[in-house]
């Protein structure tokens, strides 16, 4: 089992990101406008299609973050839903993972 220091600092980690994500997905979450000509336009459009892109892979991360920091209140975290002990490494390199990489 992970200790209590770990396990915290991993929290604190995870809080961090999710606060920084959330604070992107703000920011992008309103149409670019930068004119009225047909070019401005089409790069509005292009703009908004990439945000939204990025907005659904961060909305995606924030989930599993989420879903991590749960897993910390229940006392789950650092184990596979198998219960096979995810490696120190592996989260400091994700302090979401849920599995183990062979």
């Amino acid at each position: 089992m992970h200790t209590q220091a770990f396990i915290e600092e991993m929290k604190q980690r995870l809080l961090d990101e999710r606060n920084i994500l959330t604070g992107e997905v703000k920011e992008s979450a309103h149409f670019p406008d930068y004119g009225r000509s047909e070019e401005e336009n089409a790069t509005e459009v292009a703009d908004y299609e990439a945000l939204q892109a990025t907005n659904t892979a961060v909305t995606q991360r924030l989930e599993e973050i989420d879903l991590a920091l749960d897993r910390i209140d229940k006392q789950a975290y650092g184990v596979t839903e198998d219960g096979v002990l995810i490696p120190e490494g592996r989260l400091r390199a994700n302090p979401a993972a849920t599995t183990v990489i062979s």
